[in-house]
């Protein structure tokens, strides 16, 4: 009809504007592509699809120990006794005071070097094994075995990875087993020789098997007076086969001279020194990493070989005297030579008639030198004057006992007073002590 308007659709007007303004397509859009989401999402479902792939996680080098690795070790600690009590087999004992040694191989075992020390003090007749070696350095000494022993050396742990748990386990002659749980911070290479530990860190004997949940061997934790070492199965094997090979501990190292530079040089021959180990000698050494050393107690050098053959041919404590090229100066030298075990030779126990006692010159932790007393029978002159198995003697009237000084006093030099006063140290206590004479005096 006339003046009559098409009948509007509810929206029409919105729908007009948007398409006005440019909206409708953009919204259209995204009402298609939001339907078809929702289309793949609703088909996936009824299809039972899996949730999104997760990269499944690699093998690991061990297999796990859910029952345990995986619960807190406060836990189970009835565990830890038990493996405490398998690895007690492969720990023996040395000498009259049964000493703590690791066994390592069916006829060795390893001890530490304070500890090797003191089965030296006593009787050959008193010790259940023979001392074959040792190396300071490493802090560690290697006895032989009688073939009547009784403990089985530890089977090694292969497959470590980081996170294994482990534990140090000592024995204390008094208590018996002691046990520390803790775990590997890094798996070791197969060259490695060395573990990084954390806790099981407890050998207060001075050495500890370090075994897995298997009671297998992971290595060996030593400590020294201002260290704590743990060495792997392999620096063990590579540590016993030097040792059980009776191989000097020298107190420095050489290499081949280069021939370029022999001839800037104008060395005649010659090693260069690449190492020097100063707490190996009673008195540093006036030896410096990069000198040429030319002869050794009267020996021409020219391979690292023709050094080694001239140094192990010497006796612990002798004088020798050297050449060496530092720059363009040619020097003469003299040292004494160290101990077999890479220290020096005034630190081998050794029987001092005039104490009636064994003793070793040492040097304290702060560097304070002295000779410690290793053996003291009640019946000899350090028994009867008070002293013990412990004591170090750090000076007699009043003069340090630093080297050359104690090997006056351990030799008894000529004109030495019969009863002098010992300044002595106990523990943490320094007291004097006025030394009692021999029976023939």
């Amino acid at each position: 009809m006339p003046g009559m308007s098409a009948p509007r659709l509810p929206g029409s007007s919105l729908l007009r504007d948007l398409r006005n303004r440019g909206f409708l397509l953009p919204i259209l859009l995204v009402v298609v592509t939001g339907a078809l989401l929702v289309q793949g999402l609703l088909h996936r479902g009824a299809d039972g699809a899996a949730e999104p792939s997760v990269p499944a996680p690699l093998p690991s080098a061990a297999p796990f120990r859910p029952e345990l690795e995986k619960i807190p070790l406060t836990y189970f600690s009835d565990y830890w006794l038990q493996l405490a009590e398998r690895t007690q087999g492969g720990i023996v004992t040395l000498g009259r005071a049964r000493v703590p040694a690791v066994r390592v191989r069916p006829a060795y075992a390893l001890a530490t070097v304070a500890d090797a020390d003191r089965v030296a003090a006593e009787p050959a007749e008193a010790t259940e094994g023979r001392l074959v070696a040792a190396d300071a350095r490493e802090g560690l000494a290697l006895f032989s075995l009688s073939a009547d022993a009784q403990a089985e050396p530890l089977l090694p742990a292969t497959g470590l990875h980081a996170g294994t748990l482990v534990a140090a386990v000592s024995l204390d002659p008094a208590l018996g087993a002691q046990i520390a749980p803790g775990h590997l911070v890094s798996a070791p290479s197969d060259a490695g020789e060395v573990l990084h530990v954390a806790g099981a860190r407890q050998p207060s004997s001075g050495i500890a098997a370090i075994v897995d949940l298997d009671a297998r061997l992971v290595g060996v934790a030593v400590r020294t007076e201002d260290d704590l070492r743990v060495l792997s199965v392999s620096g063990i094997g590579i540590l016993t086969d030097r040792l059980a090979g009776s191989p000097v501990c020298r107190g420095l190292a050489v290499a081949r001279l280069p021939e370029p530079v022999g001839k800037a040089l104008r060395a005649p021959g010659g090693v260069v020194v690449e190492t020097v180990w100063p707490e190996s000698f009673p008195s540093p050494p006036d030896l410096r990493a990069g000198d040429v050393l030319l002869t050794w107690a009267g020996e021409d050098l020219s391979a690292p070989g023709d050094f080694s053959a001239a140094y192990d041919a010497l006796e612990p404590g002798q004088r020798v005297r050297y050449t060496l090229l530092r720059g363009e100066q040619r020097l003469t030298r003299e040292l004494e030579m160290p101990g077999r075990d890479g220290r020096p030779a005034a630190m081998t126990p050794r029987e001092v008639p005039h104490l009636g006692a064994v003793a070793q010159w040492t040097r304290g932790r702060d560097g304070e030198p002295g000779v410690r007393l290793l053996a003291v029978p009640d019946d000899g002159p350090a028994g009867r004057s008070g002293l013990q198995a412990g004591d170090v003697i750090l000076a007699v009237d009043g003069r340090p006992l630093a080297w050359p000084e104690a090997r006056l006093f351990l030799d008894r030099a000529a004109g030495a007073r019969r009863n002098p006063v010992l300044r002595v140290r106990r523990g943490e206590a320094v007291r004097l002590v006025a030394l009692a004479g021999t029976d023939e005096e």
